[in-house]
């Protein structure tokens, strides 16, 4: 848990973010595009908020279990979201869902549009389609999500060939430049010595490590959204405001929307724009950190505030 003295009262100026001109074709344009931070006020016609994902009555289900009940949210573009709630809450299941992740058998209704998409009208194939270029899901932990035989650069080869769906031929025409870049995005997220990361196993590396190993997978292919699950999760309480701080960073340089689940209050306090709580898979309050922080409005939000500053 990352350990930040939690404001009473938070006066936030937030930034609007707007797409750039699209250049290239409409698939380039969505992975390539950038937006230019612009102050609050004032704003001219030419100003157009783009919501990165839109939620309107989205329910999921499984074996006759309500997982997610009629959620309806909108979440902007190239900001930083975080979704809190206790254990239990499907915070899991709702941001794997943000990024079309959810169960062959599981039950879904309503709609749910990410980066311009209806994930509820795609088939299982479609969304996997749309997974591999602009949604990225971060797990919670590098232990499981790595495959403790096989060496860092075979698992970013993988995820290249599997997101990209590139054949075996064409991984190894790109094996080199793909590889610059992934040391390049371990540089980025403070590895001094890629090389050896990009040469070790996952077992040989620290639950830091790995875990600027598994943010640097997700941006390999330039997402539009990146779902990260409890980002801190095992992390000491340095290791975790690196990591924070780095994909923050990130996230400003590349513009990407954030969507983090947590139950940690100081990461909210400090990193997210907007914040969603759940409890049992419905949203009892979804506000600005300025206004929860200040009070609360649902019970399960008071009584996390509470925790945290006791």
């Amino acid at each position: 848990m990352v350990a930040v003295p939690l404001p009473r009262i938070v006066a936030r100026a937030d930034g609007l973010r707007l797409l750039s001109a699209r250049r290239g074709t409409a698939r380039g344009a969505r992975r390539h595009q950038r937006r230019a931070v612009l102050p609050v006020a004032p704003l001219g016609p030419e100003v157009i908020l783009v919501s990165a994902l839109e939620l309107d009555g989205f329910a999921l289900s499984v074996g006759g279990e309500a997982l997610v009940n009629e959620v309806s949210l909108e979440l902007a573009a190239g900001r930083t979201h975080a979704v809190i709630g206790e254990r239990g809450s499907s915070k899991t299941v709702l941001l794997r869902s943000l990024v079309g992740m959810w169960p062959e058998n599981a039950e879904v209704s309503g709609r749910l549009r990410a980066d311009g998409l209806d994930l509820v009208s795609l088939t299982a194939r479609e969304r996997l389609a749309a997974r591999r270029e602009r949604l990225m899901y971060l797990p919670p932990s590098g232990r499981e999500a790595l495959n403790p035989v096989e060496r860092v650069d075979r698992h970013f080869l993988d995820v290249c060939s599997v997101r990209a769906g590139w054949a075996r031929a064409r991984r190894r025409r790109r094996r080199e430049s793909l590889l610059a870049e992934a040391a390049v995005d371990l540089t980025k997220l403070g590895i001094a010595d890629p090389d050896r990361v990009l040469a070790s196993i996952p077992d040989e590396l620290s639950g830091g490590m790995r875990k600027r190993v598994l943010i640097a997978m997700a941006l390999l292919l330039k997402p539009a959204v990146l779902a990260a699950d409890d980002p801190t999760s095992g992390l000491d309480v340095t290791i975790s405001r690196q990591i924070l701080d780095l994909l923050a960073e990130l996230q400003g340089n590349e513009g990407f929307t954030l969507v983090i689940a947590t139950q940690d209050l100081g990461i909210v306090a400090h990193y997210a724009s907007t914040i969603t709580v759940l409890k049992s898979g419905t949203v009892v309050e979804h506000t600005d950190p300025a206004t929860f922080f200040a009070g609360p409005a649902s019970e399960t939000g008071a009584a996390m505030l509470a925790r945290a500053r006791v």
